[in-house]
């Protein structure tokens, strides 16, 4: 049997999730803030917010976004069901643009056409990790005045021009952390953003919805869910990205041999 995903955990991982349990915390705890402030500064981001997985992820980022019933959001039809089930999820209507078959990401050039007086965003999403061309969607989203947020559960470590997915352009970028990740925590997600306002939403919409007031007394303010990730998780998190490099460079070595093996194979478009 040819499994579907194989994680790859050290002796180190084990011990940082297990150092855990020593410090009394097992949610809520600071290897959250940790994990998030690692992933930030790693991709060039602001802010970050992890989450329980990647679904978690794109639910919060378009609540956060104010995506509402009735609101059209122009998506890839060439992606995973989470993608767009969060998206019927709060009521939005997902409108599907064709993909590029040299990529198999979305097709920027036919964008355009589908935008209406209802679209409110772009959902790209980076096929695999290989980025969509973010330039011509930020000119569409820009002339339009529509949101970003990306879809980038496969594309931790991937760089768009030179700087990593993640590091600026769109509203918003989630990413999962899934076994077959670039990256694992078991299971986990996270948006990244630079504009404070979206982050105080997300951080917002993780936690139930709730608040503090001027007094340090809780509030709920909004309809919220709890999206929390463990604080094993997110120590898992912290050793896996310091193997990111490396885990990389493994995936493209596998590459080579599916290009090499297959480019004589009718029938297949090689991306």
């Amino acid at each position: 049997m040819i499994p579907y995903g194989r994680q790859t955990i050290s002796a180190r991982d084990i011990k940082a999730m297990t150092d855990v349990f020593k410090t009394g915390w097992i949610t809520q705890g600071p290897a959250i803030s940790v994990f998030e402030q690692k992933v930030a500064r790693h991709v060039g981001a602001q802010h970050a917010v992890v989450v329980a997985n990647g679904t978690a992820a794109l639910h919060i980022a378009y609540l956060a976004a104010g995506i509402k019933k009735g609101d059209e959001v122009i998506t890839t039809p060439n992606t995973f069901a989470a993608t767009t089930n969060m998206l019927l999820a709060i009521g939005a209507k997902p409108v599907f643009c064709d993909i590029r078959l040299d990529t198999y990401n979305i097709d920027e050039k036919q964008i355009e056409k589908y935008v209406t007086k209802k679209t409110k965003a772009i959902v790209p999403v980076h096929f695999s990790g290989h980025p969509c061309d973010m330039n011509a969607i930020w000119r569409v989203a820009r002339k339009h005045r529509l949101l970003v947020i990306e879809d980038g559960a496969q594309a931790l470590g991937a760089k768009y021009r030179g700087k990593y997915v993640g590091s600026g352009g769109s509203d918003m970028v989630t990413y999962s952390f899934h076994p077959v990740k670039a990256i694992t925590t078991g299971e986990g997600g996270m948006v990244v953003t630079n504009d404070i306002k979206l982050h105080e939403r997300l951080l917002l919409f993780r936690n139930h919805g709730i608040t503090k007031d001027s007094k340090g007394f809780n509030v709920m303010t909004h309809l919220g869910y709890n999206y929390r990730m463990t604080d094993m998780s997110a120590a898992l998190g912290c050793t896996q990205l310091a193997k990111l490099d490396m885990l990389s460079q493994k995936r493209a070595r596998i590459v080579k041999k599916y290009m090499k093996k297959l480019k004589t194979v009718s029938g297949i478009i090689l991306p």
